[in-house]
């Protein structure tokens, strides 16, 4: 694709995204709730470390499942997940998960919910230490005068920010995220997108992203690389790379000819995917009805 013209003329900040050695393999994956229907067929997939990818597909096509599954929630049925070369066996600290839910325990003020990750992974750390690191985080997501706040006290957006800062806490180097911003509304769900990128491009190492979404827009503003699931099982039928230059801009990106076609491009696939099924629907209705 041809690359984003970007305002700055900083070398640092006009370079792609460079990717590290190891991070998170997927090889050869199955995964089935029950064995009467395969969730998820054959999924093979690489994730650098410091690459940011969107898992992107229609619902139903498992991608929150691979998330869980990512994860160490969920087990395979078949296959296997490694993390710089060791397998995911269960949960664990080095990989943080954001859901769309925002998951904060509603009687902890917010600093004490973030406080809790902090906790965890310094369980020797002083109560002053703890406070003042989770107000950091707090910090981080813009919500430090939020810190005395309940959740119930709080807008969508802000509890969100307030789930990013306490997964952020646990200092994972690799981020799970499913449709976080999903519930949001455009203007809310735009600036935690550039937020989660601002965020992204100062750690360093930068973390490892894993970004489920339905959205194909919102997949190419934030992914270094969109990855589509199609439907029943769900499997990967395309890996697309996106070559825009960061930092990106939501108004400058979307009013580039490049950027509509690389959105044509990513839903050919779904179109593809909508008539194979839809062909395999009409066989199964030809064989009911004896044709």
């Amino acid at each position: 694709m041809i690359s984003q013209s970007a305002p700055s003329t900083d070398p640092a900040a006009l370079a792609p995204n460079r990717v590290g050695l190891g991070g998170l393999s997927v090889e050869h994956l199955f995964f089935a709730y029950d064995e009467q229907k395969i969730t998820l067929e054959d999924i093979s997939l690489t994730v650098p470390e410091g690459e940011f990818i969107c898992l992107l597909g229609s619902s139903g096509c498992g991608k929150t499942t691979l998330l869980r599954l990512l994860a160490g929630l969920e087990r395979p049925a078949g296959g296997r997940i490694l993390w710089r070369g060791r397998p995911v066996r269960g949960p664990s600290p080095d990989r943080g998960i954001v859901f769309q839910e925002y998951g904060l325990f509603p009687w902890y003020r917010l600093r004490d919910n973030v406080a809790l990750a902090v906790e965890k992974v310094s369980p020797g750390a002083s109560k002053a230490e703890i406070r003042e690191r989770a107000e950091d985080y707090l910090g981080m997501v813009g919500l430090h005068d939020a810190a005395q706040k309940y959740p119930h006290e709080l807008s969508g957006g802000m509890r969100q920010r307030g789930a990013i800062a306490r997964t952020l806490a646990l200092g994972s180097p690799v981020l799970l995220m499913d449709e976080p911003f999903g519930a949001l509304d455009p203007v809310n769900r735009i600036r935690l997108q550039e937020l989660l990128l601002d965020i992204w491009s100062a750690s360093s190492p930068r973390r490892t992203v894993v970004f489920v979404t339905h959205d194909v827009d919102e997949a190419i503003f934030l992914g270094d690389r969109v990855v589509v699931l199609g439907s029943t099982p769900g499997r990967i039928i395309g890996e697309i790379r996106v070559e825009f230059l960061r930092p990106r801009h939501v108004e400058a990106l979307y009013a580039l000819d490049s950027f509509r076609e690389l959105r044509s491009e990513i839903g050919a696939y779904y179109h593809r995917d909508a008539r194979r099924q839809l062909a395999q629907g009409s066989v199964v209705v030809s064989q009911q009805e004896g044709i």
